[in-house]
C-alpha cells in the first residue's frame, strides 16, 4: 500500500554531524551519516527507524525530498539493513575491510556511475535515476567507497564518547575529531574533569 508522503516538522539532530557549505544540499556521504545515525544510544528509544518520520525530515531538510518522497513503510526492514551494513564500513580497521563489506552492497545495487549534465556542466553520479531505498542503497555505499579511496579509512569515525557510537567523516586538517558532535565533546570533557577531580 503506498502512501502519501507528507513532510513534517524539520528533523533534530545535532548540526554538526554534517559538514557542508549553508545552503546546500547534504552530500550523498552526509546521507550516510545520517542513516547509520539514526540508531543512536543517547535517545530514547534508540532507533529512530522505527517508522519513516524521522527520517524522512531530515531528507527534507538536507533536500532530498525526491528520496524522502519515494520511501514506503515496507523499505524500513531495507534500511536497517543498509544502515546495519553502512556502520560497519564506520567500524572497518582497514581499506580491505571497508572493500570487503562495500563490494558485494555496491554489486546488489547495481551501482553504476553516469556522466550526467545539467547546464553545460558535466559530473559523475551514481544510479542518478533512482529514488527512494534503490537510491540510497546505490548512492552511499559508492560515497563511501570513494571517500576511502581518496582519504582511506582513518577519515571515518565513530563517537569516543561513551555510550554513544554515532558516526562521523572527520574532515580536521590533523585527523584529530574523535566525537560526532559538540555535545558529545563537550560531555566528555566535563566527564574527564570530574574524575581528574576525584579524591584519590
Amino acid at each position: 500500500m503506498r502512501l502519501p508522503y507528507c513532510p513534517v516538522a524539520v528533523a533534530v539532530y545535532p548540526r554538526n554531524w554534517l559538514e557542508r557549505a549553508d545552503g546546500e544540499p547534504a552530500t550523498d556521504l552526509d546521507l550516510a551519516v545520517l542513516l547509520v545515525n539514526s540508531f543512536d544510544l543517547l535517545e530514547d528509544p534508540p532507533d529512530r527507524l522505527t517508522d519513516l518520520r524521522w527520517f524522512t525530515e531530515a531528507l527534507d531538510d538536507e533536500r532530498h525530498s525526491d528520496i524522502a518522497r519515494a520511501l514506503r513503510p515496507a523499505d524500513l526492514d531495507g534500511l536497517r539493513v543498509l544502515r546495519d551494513s553502512l556502520r560497519s564500513v564506520f567500524e572497518a580497521d582497514s581499506p580491505a575491510a571497508a572493500a570487503a563489506i562495500l563490494n558485494p552492497m555496491l554489486g546488489r545495487a547495481s551501482a553504476v556511475p553516469q556522466l550526467v549534465v545539467t547546464n553545460g556542466k558535466a559530473e559523475l553520479k551514481v544510479s542518478p535515476a533512482d529514488r527512494g531505498l534503490q537510491a540510497l542503497a546505490a548512492r552511499l555505499p559508492a560515497a563511501l567507497a570513494a571517500q576511502i579511496a581518496d582519504a582511506g579509512v582513518a577519515r571515518l569515525g565513530t563517537c569516543a564518547s561513551d555510550p554513544c557510537r554515532c558516526a562521523f567523516i572527520d574532515r580536521t586538517r590533523g585527523r584529530t575529531r574523535r566525537y560526532c558532535c559538540t555535545m558529545c565533546n563537550d560531555r566528555m570533557a566535563a566527564r574527564l574533569y570530574r574524575e581528574r577531580k576525584r579524591p584519590a
